[in-house]
């Protein structure tokens, strides 16, 4: 080695680059599993300590009875709180049709916008 003669040329170092083992593809897909199966996993426990899947048609009964005094009504306010389809088209239409105006209301005054612009940066140069 320390006989060699340089030929003026010297050859460029040569790195590997080493992937870590924890991707974060892999983390991510992995909590992805992870909470599917937690979702799963609750709703099958809250069954079974409800006795869902009981075969004494009472148990059932009195479930379907607290699902009506405690669940239903709540729905059924939240429902009487939400506007009307019509009000909602009305709004979303008058939106749509304010931004459209605004789109071309600066269109129609982007040349004289640009000219004050322009004239404001001549003055000032000199």
């Amino acid at each position: 080695m320390g006989n060699e003669r340089s030929s003026g040329r010297e050859r460029p170092l040569e790195c590997t680059v080493v992937q870590p083992l924890s991707d974060m593809g892999f983390m991510w897909k992995t909590g992805k599993i992870l909470l599917r199966v937690g979702v799963v996993a609750g709703a099958i426990k809250i069954s079974l300590d409800n006795d869902i899947w009981s075969l004494r048609t009472e148990k059932g009964s009195d479930l379907y009875e607290k699902l009506k005094k405690y669940i239903v009504p709540g729905t059924i306010v939240y429902r009487e709180k939400l506007p009307s389809v019509g009000d909602v088209g009305a709004e979303v239409g008058g939106r749509w049709n304010n931004g459209v105006n605004a789109v071309f209301s600066a269109v129609e005054n982007a040349p004289s916008s640009l000219n004050t612009v322009a004239n404001g940066l001549i003055n000032n140069k000199n």
